[in-house]
């Protein structure tokens, strides 16, 4: 229907009414009117003043969203894709990050520039959000005194009266405007963190109106803090009482009947390697060898399906969350924990419902494939330590009669790995934190996380079931959802080029390479001092993973077939996959093949809720670390210069915490050679540029905006003196 719409609208080229556009789509009224109101929510259509629907590309309107830099300056980022146009601060309407707009480009003698006139709001991205209550002063305008003398007219203007009212601080910092607080406090005070609701937008020179809808606690308390960063990204911490009836009805343990119509796999010797922290254990492994230079690999992953009915309250919830979600000291589950932390956790010395894939290996090729629902019981619960030290001939406590085993997975998983850097396979290998809490959530360390050769195996195991497992959806021709990532665009590589000549490191990319290529970059690149940004760099111009309902491929992995099924505890796309793989295995292909329409909205989803929860475990990540870096102020540090802008440059520290150091903090006048990515100073010809090494003291930390401010600490050139 909205197709309908859209294609006769364009067709006649004019605006149009309900009226005319039910008679002429011929349908029922109701189901017309929904779509028009659909469309004109995604700002597909818009409304004239004369209360006609319109295309807006037909009346000079661009369907865009609202997006507010750090600099605090808002764009418009058109949804068809095209160049972002900067919003101009006219009229009385102000947009809010991430509303949906439609913009109006602004003309000028010679043609349009790169400007907009923001036309209206269609949709609100945040009507709640959170901030921490604060006391703030008003200038509240007077009314000027007029004085008549005779003819003579005199304006007497008086000083604004000052007052105090009760405001907020946004933790989103994006978040510009003045807030100003009213109605019911429900008994938080100042200081305090609360979830608001807005009552009333603001516009040019009136703040927003908003009110208390929760207290979350103290806004210095680094949990609550956490709790305020959810609300903000819109992440849900607990579980709807209808979903946690029914977790609450699972039975405790594996029931005779859950095994009937399984193969009882708990002759196998498997066992689970994961973090030390680690709660939920979805998978596990086992190494068999069948022959000379033969190998039988079974990856065993929790049957999470067989638990969690498709349209169940536990189901619906999930998939509204679409994945778990890992903050420091904080984790928000996709499923209840009777699910994640229990019956679906692969915990040593009982049985488990799996998914079991045996995968036939000869010189790291799989030339064989069983998959299985079995009965299993681990051996073992390994943590990456462990292993790590066992394979490093340290002391450990490994079990013995596992050693033999592990030694044999580690050559299975290097020969894996051979194999793929041989296609072409990309490894960024970028440090990650890794943070060490107290009690109450603080930071006692923050560290760069060291993966070892355990946390390299197990990747590698569940990188080859998740092809396996692509592969043998794709060659059924069943349903799926497929873990994707496109080619990159030749423009992107174009700045990559651009970026890396002007860095003395010239490449020819081309407009359409080959993932070894980029492979062969890194390599090339891995030992200077710049490597990592030149990682970041060549990262952020690849484009992004995501979930798709076809078999596009994995450019990064270049791999042809790729999914995620090794962990549905805390995705929902391998849960859905083990669904499709459940109906094909047990003779039911044709009720999995029902399932194709659904499809694309669900990895339109699924892809959505891994972006925003990417998003807040790296707001958590900053968080923990301006947490960590608040007790170390006026310390000096050694660092690596991430990033050069026209206002500063960025310094990232061994332990993965960056910083700025402003223009402003620096003893010369500095010009920025955007081409070059280069500060250099007007006096002294200093120069800053990406990758050199630095020393920088800590100057401050905001942790409500978790900012860091770094100055730079030069070394001092001595010079002799002349005799």
């Amino acid at each position: 229907m909205e197709n309908k719409i859209e294609s006769y609208l364009r067709e006649h080229e004019k605006p149009m009414t309900a009226i005319d556009l039910v008679d002429a789509m011929n349908g029922p009224a109701e189901e017309v009117s929904a779509a028009l109101m659909r469309m004109t929510r995604d700002g597909r259509l818009v409304m004239t003043k004369k209360g006609k629907y319109a295309l807006p590309d037909i009346v000079g309107l661009i369907p865009a969203r609202a997006v507010v830099l750090r600099s605090g300056v808002p764009i418009a980022k058109p949804l068809d894709g095209s160049d972002d146009i900067r919003i101009s601060r006219h009229g009385d309407l102000r947009a809010m990050h991430g509303d949906l707009i439609l913009v109006r480009r602004e003309k000028q003698k010679r043609g349009y520039n790169d400007r907009c006139e923001l036309v209206a709001v269609t949709e609100r991205a945040h009507p709640v959000f959170t901030a921490v209550l604060r006391m703030a002063e008003r200038k509240i305008e007077q009314e000027p005194i007029v004085v008549k003398k005779g003819r003579r007219t005199k304006i007497r203007y008086r000083e604004p009266e000052i007052v105090r009212v009760l405001s907020a601080e946004p933790f989103d910092m994006r978040i510009l405007c003045n807030i100003d607080v009213e109605g019911d406090l429900m008994g938080a005070k100042i200081g305090d963190a609360v979830v608001l609701k807005v009552i009333d937008w603001p516009r040019h020179k009136v703040p927003m109106r908003a009110e208390v809808q929760q207290v979350l606690g103290a806004g210095w308390d680094i949990r609550v803090q956490l709790k305020a960063l959810t609300e903000t990204h819109g992440l849900s911490r607990g579980f709807p009482e209808e979903a946690l009836k029914e977790a609450e009805a699972l039975p405790e343990s594996v029931r005779e009947e859950d095994m009937e119509g399984r193969t009882d796999a708990r002759d196998v010797e498997l066992f689970t390697i994961d973090g030390a922290d680690a709660k939920d254990f979805d998978d596990a492994v086992s190494l068999d060898k069948t022959g000379d230079g033969v190998w039988r690999l079974g990856v065993h992953i929790a049957d999470v399906s067989h638990y969690v009915k498709e349209g169940s309250p536990i189901d619906r919830e999930a998939v509204k969350r679409g994945t778990s979600v890992y903050l420091p000291g904080m984790v928000l589950p996709m499923l209840p924990e009777a699910l994640s932390n229990n019956l679906c956790s692969l915990m040593p010395d009982v049985d488990r419902l799996a998914l079991s894939l045996f995968m036939t290996m000869r010189g790291g090729e799989v030339t064989d494939v069983k998959l299985q629902r079995t009965v299993i019981h681990s051996r073992a619960r390994l943590t990456y330590e462990q292993v790590n030290r066992l394979f490093a001939g340290e002391e450990n406590n490994v079990p013995e009669p596992l050693h033999e085993t592990l030694r044999n997975m580690l050559s299975l998983s290097r020969e894996l790995r051979e194999k793929r850097k041989a296609r072409g396979s990309i490894d960024f290998d970028l440090a990650e934190p890794q943070f060490t809490l107290d009690e109450n959530g603080m930071p006692l360390d923050v560290c760069a996380r060291v993966r070892g050769e355990a946390e390299k195996l197990i990747e590698d195991f569940m990188l080859l079931a998740n092809e396996t497992v692509a592969k043998m959806t794709r060659e059924k021709r069943i349903p799926s959802l497929y873990r994707i990532h496109e080619s990159p665009d030749p423009e992107r590589l174009q700045s990559l080029e651009l970026f890396l000549n002007n860095m003395n490191r010239p490449v020819r990319l081309g407009i359409d390479p080959q993932p070894i290529a980029i492979q062969r970059l890194l390599a090339e690149t891995a030992d200077t001092p710049e490597a990592d940004v030149i990682k970041h760099m060549t990262l952020r111009s690849l484009k992004r993973a995501c979930y798709s309902e076809s078999p596009a491929g994995h450019y990064g992995l270049a791999a042809k077939d790729y999914c995620h099924f090794t962990s549905p505890i805390r995705r929902y796309p391998d849960l859905t996959v083990h669904r499709q793989l459940k109906a094909l295995i047990t003779g039911h292909a044709d009720d999995a093949r029902k399932a194709q329409g659904k499809m694309p909205e669900l990895a339109a989803q699924c892809s959505s809720c891994e972006f925003a929860a990417a998003a807040a475990e790296r707001d958590a990540d900053d968080l923990i670390k301006a947490h960590y870096m608040k007790k170390y102020v006026g310390e000096e540090f050694e660092g690596v210069v991430s990033g050069v802008a026209s206002w500063g440059f960025y310094v990232t520290l061994p332990n993965t915490v960056e910083g700025l150091v402003h223009v402003r903090s620096l003893d010369d006048y500095y010009e920025f050679d955007e081409a070059h990515q280069i500060l250099r100073a007007e006096m002294s010809r200093r120069t800053v540029r990406l990758g050199d090494k630095v020393r920088v003291k800590l100057e401050a930390v905001n942790v409500m905006a978790c900012e860091i401010d770094f100055s730079a600490v030069w070394e001092q050139k001595t010079h002799r003196k002349r005799r």
